[in-house]
């Protein structure tokens, strides 16, 4: 019975194992995990020689310790070990994989394997999920306090119990801890969402099942759109649809929209009449349009009912709407009239009517607004809440600031992406997106930069006579190629930025601004790039030529950056698409074109 305290794999992995005579049997590359009480146990070493391994059981080895593994067998007494599925290795099944760290509401990686001795046997103790496991299994020792200090912070050790860890089987794709559903209705549901999407989707699924139907209704509305269309399509339908029931009807009304059909409609067939019929009015509307993004979860109260009244029957009415930010006044015939804040209708007169103390003068939207409109009318009025009217002021729902906020952040997102020339990849998350995607979202783009590409070299070769004359002229063009397309590329993202949230005032104004900046800043450049072209080549007439290019450059990419996002905007197509590749491919055409001209007309002054 081989003895020793405690120790992490890692360190014995690849140590020789040594027989009675203290010859080397093998090393070790694994260890076989069995089933034990309280804890699972090492049943046996797989170790390796010259690339065969073989099996040591627990009951044969003498010394098992970091520093020394000893057997009482020989090498001819060894037997042979073939990888088997149906085993539990260690390094194979458990190493590296992830764990759902509910306490730390977060994804963590097994970087080690602490093993500790009970009655005999070395126990699973825990898994070490922090820096110390991942160096120590890179075989960097963090035990001196000399290293430690050198790296000017102690690393503390970051273990979970194996107590908490769910029963293990072979070839597991991921670890998850066994927890009390109370530990998990604690957490945010942001935090719950933030686990499942770094989870592999078998495991977030599997986890997302676990949870209580209201809490994973709240979850569910955290998370990606694709992200939630997967999870639900992974639940048979009776589920999905009692989670779907706990969700506001706009959030419910996303997810069934990214569904395929089929599914989609048998869900809502196991919903409530009513509130089937909510989800099934917001589907109609447009995307991206307010009707889309509205709530159907409104309170509304008469203009003749008192404070005290409306008071008392927000405290009932309020237990199932989601959030509440204004009360809603409308006649009989659910026509809107005003609206009060909750502040208003507590520091009010409890016997005053509710048509003494509401605001007429509301901002609505119709429900086939544009939802950039609809957030510039919020951001600039500061609201929290907007409602959406029909063509005869009746109220159809609200559009609130938390789900404004998700649609911008989406917006800017595919901004981005155009000006960088690509696209969103599906879940907008380059691990969970599949590789044919990828390719698929940037080929376009790249295929327009391979397109200006070619035009460059056609315009580089109707000018060979001129570069053969003068070779020395190729040495400029990258640098008049990139400064032309980098100050166009700042001007049309800041012009995209400021169309984007409306802050242009006085268009002319702020172009001209832009030109003269721009005017200045190819003026400053061109004189640098022509005294440093001077210097470099003893040339001045070459520094002459190199620096107009470089002006004229500059100036005509800041002019094509000002004009084509405007253009693009009056005619209604995202002014992002032109700031990237467009912007970028024109540029650089049109600055070939110029230099080349330009060292033309020099051409009897520079031979």
């Amino acid at each position: 019975m081989p003895f020793f305290s405690e120790l992490f794999v890692s360190e014995i992995l690849r140590k020789p194992v040594l027989d009675p005579r203290g010859e080397e049997l093998g090393r070790v590359k694994d260890l076989v995990v069995v089933k034990g009480d309280p804890l699972p146990k090492i049943s046996s070493l797989i170790i390796e020689k010259k690339r065969k391994l073989f099996n040591l059981t627990w009951n044969v080895l003498n010394m098992f310790n970091k520093r020394i593994i000893s057997a009482a067998l020989y090498k001819d007494d060894l037997k042979p070990y073939e990888m088997n599925e149906d085993d539990l290795l260690l390094v194979r099944d458990i190493f590296d994989r992830q764990i759902v760290d509910v306490n730390g509401a977060n994804v963590v990686r097994a970087n080690d394997i602490k093993l500790e001795s009970y009655e005999g046997d070395a126990v699973l103790l825990a898994v070490d999920v922090g820096m110390r496991g991942a160096l120590r299994s890179l075989g960097i020792r963090l035990g001196s306090e000399k290293f430690q200090k050198l790296l000017r912070a102690r690393m503390p050790y970051k273990l979970i119990s194996w107590n908490y860890i769910q029963p293990l089987k072979p070839k597991l794709k991921a670890i998850a801890l066994t927890v009390p559903r109370q530990m998990v209705s604690e957490l945010h549901p942001a935090d719950i969402a933030e686990i499942i999407s770094k989870a592999p989707p078998e495991e977030g699924a599997h986890f997302f099942k676990g949870l209580d139907i209201e809490i994973a209704a709240e979850a569910l509305s955290e998370l990606h759109p694709e992200a939630q269309a997967e999870i639900i399509s992974a639940i048979d339908a009776e589920k999905a649809a009692d989670i779907i029931e706990e969700m506001s009807s706009d959030d419910a009304a996303d997810v069934l929209s990214y569904l395929p059909a089929k599914k989609a409609k048998e869900i809502l067939g196991r919903i409530e009449k009513e509130e089937a019929e909510d989800i099934q009015e917001l589907l109609a509307h447009k995307e991206d349009t307010a009707g889309s993004l509205m709530t159907k979860e409104f309170i509304t109260y008469a203009p003749d009912s008192t404070v005290r009244e409306a008071i008392e029957n927000f405290k009932k009415d309020a237990e199932d709407i989601e959030t509440v930010y204004y009360i809603y006044v409308v006649d009989a015939e659910g026509k809107l009239l005003g609206a009060t804040s909750l502040r208003e209708l507590l520091l009010a007169d409890p016997s005053i009517r509710l048509s003494d103390i509401m605001e007429t003068k509301i901002k609505l939207v119709a429900p086939n607004e544009d939802v950039e409109v609809v957030a510039e009318m919020m951001s600039k009025y500061n609201l929290v809440a907007i409602p959406v009217v029909d063509s005869d002021n009746a109220m159809l729902g609200i559009v609130t600031v938390d789900d404004i906020m998700d649609v911008m952040e989406e917006e800017a997102t595919e901004d981005m992406f155009h000006i960088a020339g690509t696209s969103e990849v599906r879940f907008g998350n380059i691990e969970d997106a599949r590789l044919l995607d990828i390719v698929k979202t940037r080929i376009p783009w790249l295929a327009l930069c391979l397109f200006g590409g070619l035009i460059s070299s056609i315009v580089v070769s109707r000018f060979e006579n001129t570069l053969a004359t003068l070779v020395v002229l190729a040495a400029f063009v990258p640098v008049i190629m990139g400064m032309a397309g980098n100050a166009g590329l700042q001007v049309s993202t800041t012009m995209v930025r400021n169309i984007g949230l409306n802050s242009i005032n006085n268009y002319w104004r702020y172009a001209s601004k832009e030109l003269l900046a721009g005017l200045m800043i190819a003026g400053i450049t061109g004189i640098a790039i022509a005294a440093a072209a001077s210097a470099l080549k003893g040339m001045p007439m070459l520094g002459v030529v190199v620096g107009i290019s470089m002006f004229l450059a500059i100036s005509s990419s800041i002019s094509i950056a000002i004009l084509t996002p405007t253009i693009a905007d009056k005619a209604g197509i995202d002014p992002a698409i032109t700031a990237g590749p467009f912007v970028t491919v024109f540029n650089d055409v049109l600055g070939l074109i110029i230099y080349f001209t330009v060292a033309s007309i020099f051409m009897r002054y520079l031979i």
